[in-house]
């Protein structure tokens, strides 16, 4: 069963980088909470659970080594990709490559963003935009229009 990410926290790093994750997005504590962090658009990283992250892999690996053009978006990708689990306190640590790449201080905004996690600075957060009511209006299209729903969540209808 896919995860559902929903809500925004706001949580503060220790001084090794780790933030606590809500226990709503944990689940249980008899489940392994792994995730893949990657650099994500707007400075933000995006946090993907493991499950939903092999699908990706999968088609990740069908790429040929010898293309060149892929092979360098892959190896930029690697470099800032970073695997973690959950500790006992419900915390990861973030890299220092991902730490800088998001522009993160002392506190960061963890944004439920349906079916992954965005970790956001505060600064950049708060000028992301947008208003609730645009919101509403992406649902009504995606209730009216559902087979565009790419299009739809890139603003293109």
């Amino acid at each position: 069963m896919n995860q559902v990410f929903l809500g925004e926290f706001i949580h503060s790093f220790d001084s090794q980088r780790r933030i606590i994750i809500p226990s709503e997005w944990r689940g249980s504590k008899n489940r392994k909470n792994s995730f893949y962090l990657l650099p994500g658009r707007h400075k933000t990283i995006q946090m993907i659970p493991s499950s939903s992250f092999s699908e990706i892999l999968s088609k990740i690996k069908k790429v040929s080594f010898a293309d060149a053009e892929a092979s360098l978006a892959l190896a930029r990708l690697g470099r800032m990709a970073q695997a973690c689990e959950c500790d006992k306190q419900g915390r990861i640590q973030i890299s220092n490559n991902l730490y800088n790449y998001a522009e993160l201080e002392n506190n960061a905004v963890l944004v439920g963003a349906i079916n992954v996690i965005q970790i956001w600075s505060e600064k950049n957060w708060s000028k992301s935009g947008g208003t609730d009511e645009e919101v509403l209006d992406v649902i009504q299209k995606i209730n009216e229009r559902p087979e565009n729903i790419a299009d739809i969540l890139k603003g293109k209808i």
